[in-house]
């Protein structure tokens, strides 16, 4: 059994923000939540971004090849983890999708996250589909 509300406090705990509930079927928990990045973090990414940039290329180049990819790759990681812990602390499974970021608005990083049963089947593509997300 989907245990919702310890999923949604155990996410909380971690500091994601902005967690919304999107209505689906019973024995599912579909979650959008927003990862919001540290300082260290965005230092990081912003001393990557500056390391291997090549002027030449254009500022968009910065942002859409380093500095920017490199804060998913450090949100995403940074999920698997937890997910991973919440699945297997609670016996269910759970797939999520990390959104493009946008230049002006780098300070936070969007994802749709989509718990369920161990047992039970289910693609996140197909259901971010169905419900037109």
């Amino acid at each position: 059994m989907l245990e919702k509300k310890e999923i949604i406090e155990r996410l909380k705990k971690e500091g994601f923000s902005e967690i919304d509930e999107i209505k689906y079927k019973k024995d599912m928990l579909v979650l959008n939540f927003f990862y919001e990045f540290d300082d260290t973090e965005l230092d990081g990414a912003k001393e990557y971004a500056n390391e291997n940039y090549d002027e030449s290329k254009g500022e968009s180049d910065w942002y859409d090849v380093y500095f920017l990819p490199y804060l998913t790759d450090i949100a995403s990681d940074n999920v698997r983890e937890i997910v991973e812990e919440i699945c297997e602390d609670m016996d269910i499974q759970g797939e999520f999708v990390a959104y493009e970021m946008d230049k002006n608005s780098y300070e936070q990083c969007e994802f749709t996250i989509v718990f369920a049963d161990e047992d039970k089947d289910f693609d996140i593509d197909e259901i971010l589909e169905e419900l037109e997300i």
